[in-house]
């Protein structure tokens, strides 16, 4: 398994944006060139392949808090669904904790959905722990 950063316009995304899709599935390739193309802390993608096949995907980013100071915040971390169980996402997240430790971060952290329980075991096995809660609010935004 090789891990290779994921810029845009990397011709790879062809195979990582169906991997990404699988968490979130209402993500088009029209947004994802959005989302790469902010200004508004963009965020820096990851990604496990197995020869040409995309395993597993990472987002991230760098942010600086008033609550912990630097910290690297992971927005999506997924395996493929036919790769599941095989050290995959285990990989990612060391990857990223490197990241975060290069970065001179004094926290990695990311939000799990609540129904995620799957998501939830692998994170505690993974020596995360449950912090806080996440509070959100779903505005109406003028297009």
């Amino acid at each position: 398994m090789e891990i290779v950063n994921l810029p845009a316009g990397d011709p790879r995304w062809a195979q990582a944006l169906p991997v990404l899709q699988q968490l979130r599935p209402h993500l088009g390739a029209a947004d994802l060139e959005e989302v790469l193309a902010s200004d508004a802390q963009r965020p820096s993608f990851f990604a496990a392949f197995e020869g040409e096949d995309c395993v597993g995907v990472c987002g991230w980013r760098l942010v600086a808090t008033t609550g912990v100071g630097r910290k690297l915040y992971i927005d999506d971390l997924v395996t493929d669904d036919s790769a599941r169980s095989q050290g995959i996402g285990a990989a990612l997240l060391d990857h990223a904790e490197d990241l975060a430790r290069r970065h001179h971060c004094a926290v990695l952290d990311l939000d799990s959905g609540v129904h995620r329980h799957a998501a939830h075991r692998f994170y505690l096995r993974e020596r995360l722990d449950i912090v806080s809660f996440h509070f959100a609010e779903r505005l109406e935004v003028d297009e």
